[in-house]
């Protein structure tokens, strides 16, 4: 699927309802080659910014899990010190263990409802626009600390009165291929979008 197809399947009226989607799940995945990173984050802002012109009146909310994630170890602190700066001090001394706690926050109940919160607050300013989509991208960026199908496992019980589009780096074949070389795991609830 070309950026131009995504963007008329996304510009659909009858594929905005929420409801609809496989066994009503609105989780949807792009996939795309991970050559095409940096031109993607700009067909992504380009396609949001089309549907919330006055012919769509829809509201998308734009998502960097790996910036979302950042801002989230920020935002809470270890000790005197906010994760960040305590992780990144830590990251020369004690490697393993960095590496195990990013993962932990990563897959945290706290991170999810994080998002959540975000979510809910950015679609109650609506206004006049419909609330539509949530794009989802920075899947390469944040692993190995957070896989698209632990993202999409966790996250499943918020997702209500819009719909997701992850967009991934990769592949799918016999399993998810995260850009094109590392095995993931089965995201079977999510509907591909391919060609």
């Amino acid at each position: 699927m070309t950026i131009t197809e995504l963007y008329e399947q996304l510009a659909d009226k009858n594929f905005q309802d929420p409801t609809t989607g496989n066994l009503f799940f609105p989780a949807y995945m792009y996939m795309y080659d991970p050559e095409q990173e940096y031109q993607l984050h700009e067909e992504i802002q380009n396609i949001r910014d089309r549907l919330y012109r006055p012919n769509s009146y829809l509201n998308v909310m734009v998502l960097d899990i790996f910036q979302e994630f950042l801002n989230f170890l920020k935002a809470n602190n270890f000790g005197k010190k906010t994760k960040f700066e305590f992780f990144l001090d830590q990251e020369t001394i004690k490697p393993d263990k960095v590496e195990e706690s990013l993962k932990r926050d990563a897959n945290s109940d706290k991170f999810f409802f994080d998002l959540h919160t975000k979510i809910q607050e950015h679609f109650s300013k609506s206004g006049d626009y419909e609330v539509g989509y949530v794009f989802v991208h920075g899947f390469g960026a944040i692993f190995p600390y957070l896989r698209a199908s632990k993202f999409l496992n966790n996250f499943e019980k918020y997702i209500s009165g819009y719909k997701i589009i992850m967009f991934y780096p990769g592949e799918a074949k016999e399993h998810y291929s995260l850009f094109k070389l590392l095995n993931d795991e089965n995201l079977y609830r999510a509907i591909k979008l391919l060609n």
